[in-house]
């Protein structure tokens, strides 16, 4: 079963259920409370984990930038980094704000551009006769 498919069901199983008593979790029928949902995160969200110091010399990246794509109980997440390698980590920093296609090059995603769609009826009546000119030849 692929990872997606396992957060899927990690997350289904955090939500309220029709089919039992009391509008409860399935999580909440097997341990008795409610589940901590605090540590959810968007999945595919950019993320970077802390690589060990005893990975790493002076002056090498103290963090790697992932991908995640998945839980593992309430403190370890799975991420995915840019060689598509799976890695577990508890060191995580997230940054949900950012699109998961986001080449750096265009606009940010969340931000709405301004777009001019005003026009003046100085420029409706010259457009008109423009194209009334042309109808006319």
């Amino acid at each position: 079963m692929g990872q997606s498919s396992l957060t899927h069901v990690y997350i289904c199983n955090c939500c309220p259920s029709d089919t039992l008593p009391g509008n409860i979790t399935p999580y909440e029928k097997v341990f008795g409370h409610a589940p901590s949902i605090s540590h959810l995160h968007v999945f595919s969200s950019k993320c970077f984990i802390k690589i060990p110091d005893k990975n790493q010399s002076k002056l090498d990246n103290k963090a790697k930038e992932c991908r995640l794509i998945g839980f593992e109980g309430e403190s370890i997440y799975m991420v995915m980094d840019t060689d598509r390698k799976k890695l577990c980590s508890c060191n995580v920093i997230f940054m949900e704000g950012q699109a998961a296609c986001s080449d750096g090059n265009g606009p940010n995603p969340m931000e709405f551009q301004s777009q001019d769609t005003e026009t003046t009826e100085k420029d409706d009546k010259s457009t008109h006769s423009a194209d009334d000119d042309n109808v006319s030849k």
